[in-house]
């Protein structure tokens, strides 16, 4: 009985340590040459293991791309009465180089062991190149390669390809240094024409179009826009009555293909020679007009001042002089709209501006010619346009003595008669001897007058709220800023620099807070000491820069002090 319990002991025993020697774990692709287009599988397989696999694929991520994974998956098999249990982790990866690659050696853990895959070989072939013919491509297309600074370069994403396909993911391209601006959206693939290379026709799709313009000088880069598509192919083998093309449909199979365009450079060269003091950035060709609604107003009495700013370049990017505004004048911040042609490539349209204007003095005002400088770079040289000068008229208010100027003293004796006629007691009576006038009706004239008079009311002052949102919003600025930066954020330097953008964006009057900090300190030379531009400019870079390298706690709340800080002391100066 004992040698028999003994028996049983040992061959648990040996059964446990057998099963666990059954533990392995290997690693595998589903193809070892490939091209660069193509994406393949990695798989990992753990056989006979109770929890899943875990591993950090970081080690060969320098040469390959994670298009997608990874996706776990248990099998379980009975095979002659024993069993057969795998678990597997599978990636979707593609080449970023070509030629002879190595996916290493790696640990992975299953339970509280490790185990190490073999490495794998991997033939990556150059393949067909973008520029070169292919069945498939992304092509990148800048209507210029060289261009001055703020001067439009219009880029063109096309998709080429031979075959049926479904695109499944589109990355679009990523820029530093460019103001962009869509023509065309980000839109799925529609094939709506054609196009022959070196004899092939190709299907062709537009998949963006977008207006750059550069904000700083230098070789500018333009990433590529990638795309993963699911293309169909027929299948290599086919043998008799099959190889008839009437079966093509029938074995059809579908291949992951990942394609990328070209990485564009553009080289942004300055200006032939030093801008004029009063430019503000303008580049393109424009044109600029200013009315009055009218020519001859009562004092006290609101005239508008339309600008009107056409043309084509990068409107909207740019600041008109400051106007000078005559004394006894009240001026509120302008109002702004943009409306650009939807059918030109070129970003062409119109900008107008509007001034509340109210003289607080009768007599003759002169509003002098608005003066726009701007860069033509079809011509390569500056340019400066002004507005026709405008007179306006203020009439004082009427006085009541003017009235009889011209009249005898018979006629004014009369009329004074007349008046006394008419009324001969300065008390209203409600009620006389003859009769009462009843409450409700006296209350019905009133509740008349009123609602006649209010839609009126209520439309000039709502006018005037909304014409003075842009004044109310900069008047609140710094507190909005200060209250704003004390909020609490999981990302501070990021917080920090939209709390900054946003406040310059109102008390400037600026359309947008996307600035960088080569756009804030164009924007700010001429209104700033060069002491306080530069401390503003170095925490704008250095908020930017910490967005992506973050740095300690303590080194935020230093951040967060110093801007409150400059804020405060900037604001005295705007």
């Amino acid at each position: 009985m004992i040698f028999r319990s003994i028996k049983i002991f040992f061959t648990i025993i040996a059964t446990t340590l057998y099963l666990n020697a059954q533990v392995s774990v290997t690693a595998s692709v589903d193809a070892n040459n490939i091209s660069k287009s193509e994406t393949f599988s990695f798989k990992i397989v753990a056989l006979n293991a109770d929890e899943s696999p875990s591993v950090d694929i970081s080690p060969f991520t320098n040469n390959f791309k994670v298009i997608s994974g990874p996706s776990q998956q248990t099998n379980i098999q009975w095979v002659n009465g024993s069993m057969t249990s795998s678990r597997s982790l599978t990636w979707t990866l593609l080449s970023l180089q070509s030629g002879k690659l190595n996916i290493p050696s790696l640990n992975v853990r299953v339970g509280n062991k490790i185990y190490k895959t073999n490495p794998i070989g991997i033939v990556v072939e150059k393949g067909f190149g973008r520029a070169q013919v292919a069945n498939l491509f992304i092509e990148a297309k800048p209507d210029k390669e060289q261009v001055h600074l703020g001067e439009q370069v219009t880029i063109t994403y096309r998709l080429f390809s031979q075959l049926p396909l479904s695109v499944e993911d589109i990355e679009y391209p990523k820029t530093t240094g460019f103001w962009k601006e869509d023509l065309l959206p980000a839109r799925a693939a529609r094939f709506t024409n054609t196009k022959q290379i070196n004899g092939i026709t190709y299907r062709v799709a537009t998949l963006y179009k977008s207006a750059m313009f550069p904000t700083q000088i230098g070789d500018l880069k333009i990433s590529p826009m990638t795309a993963i598509c699911n293309v169909e192919v027929s299948q290599r083998k086919r043998r008799g009555v099959f190889d008839d093309p009437f079966f093509n449909s029938m074995f059809q199979e579908t291949q992951r293909k990942f394609i990328e365009s070209d990485t564009l450079t553009i080289s942004v060269v300055s200006y032939p020679k030093e801008p004029p003091i009063d430019f503000t950035g303008a580049v393109g060709q424009f044109s600029i007009d200013t009315w009055l609604d009218t020519l001859n107003v009562a004092v006290n009495e609101a005239v508008s001042l339309h600008v009107l700013l056409k043309g084509t370049g990068n409107l909207n990017q740019f600041k008109i002089n400051q106007i000078k505004f005559p004394k006894n004048m009240e001026v509120f911040p302008p109002t702004s709209s943009f409306k650009r042609d939807e059918f030109r490539d070129r970003i062409t349209g119109e900008q107008k501006f509007e001034y509340i204007l109210i003289p607080r003095q009768s007599g003759s005002y002169s509003i002098n010619p608005i003066a726009l400088t701007y860069f033509d770079p079809d011509l390569d040289q500056f340019f400066t346009i002004k507005s026709k000068p405008l007179s306006l008229v203020v009439n004082p208010g009427e006085a009541i003595s003017t009235a009889f100027g011209n009249n005898r003293r018979e006629d004014v004796n009369l009329i004074a008669n007349d008046i006394r006629y008419i009324k001969t007691d300065s008390t209203i009576k409600l009620f006389s001897s003859e009769g009462s006038l009843p409450f409700w009706v006296l209350t019905s004239y009133i509740l008349s007058i009123a609602f006649f008079l209010f839609p009126a009311v209520f439309v000039r002052v709502n006018n005037q709220r909304i014409n003075s949102l842009d004044f109310r919003i900069n008047r609140r600025a710094l507190k909005t800023a200060l209250k704003d930066i004390d909020k609490e954020s999981h990302d501070p330097f990021a917080h920090f620099s939209y709390v900054m953008y946003k406040y310059f964006k109102s008390k400037l009057y600026l359309r947008s807070d996307k600035l960088d900090p080569l756009i804030l300190e164009n924007i700010l030379k001429p209104k700033l000491p060069a002491n306080l531009l530069i401390k503003i400019i170095s925490l704008a870079k250095t908020c930017d820069a910490n967005r992506f390298s973050p740095g300690s706690n303590k080194k935020a709340k230093d951040i967060k002090i110093e801007i409150t800080k400059l804020l405060k002391e900037t604001d005295k100066k705007l």
